[in-house]
């Protein structure tokens, strides 16, 4: 992943398994391709996903968006499944904050 200009640590829970670490970063957008109304942005949600593409949108701003978007839908697919998101204290983490 290229520099990381946003990260947050949180922990995760599944149902009768230990608390593990999770780490969701967010990548510099860059410019893809020979279009320049392209651009791309890497996300990764450590460990809940290891493989996740890049997002793609027409300005490094929406490509961002799109970013941090699927970041949010994977720690909502991880919850919907029954699974707990919390911060380092133990305080349950609100996605739709």
């Amino acid at each position: 992943m290229s520099t990381i200009i946003a990260s947050a640590s949180l922990y995760d829970q599944r149902p009768g398994e230990s608390r593990f670490a999770n780490t969701v970063e967010i990548g510099t957008p860059y410019q893809f391709g020979t279009d320049p109304e392209e651009w791309a942005c890497p996300v990764a949600v450590h460990p809940l996903h290891e493989q996740l593409r890049d997002t793609h949108g027409d300005n490094s701003i929406q490509a961002h968006c799109l970013a941090m978007s699927l970041a949010q839908q994977v720690l909502a697919e991880f919850r919907d499944d029954d699974g707990l998101l919390s911060f380092d204290r133990g305080e349950a983490l609100p996605l739709e904050a």
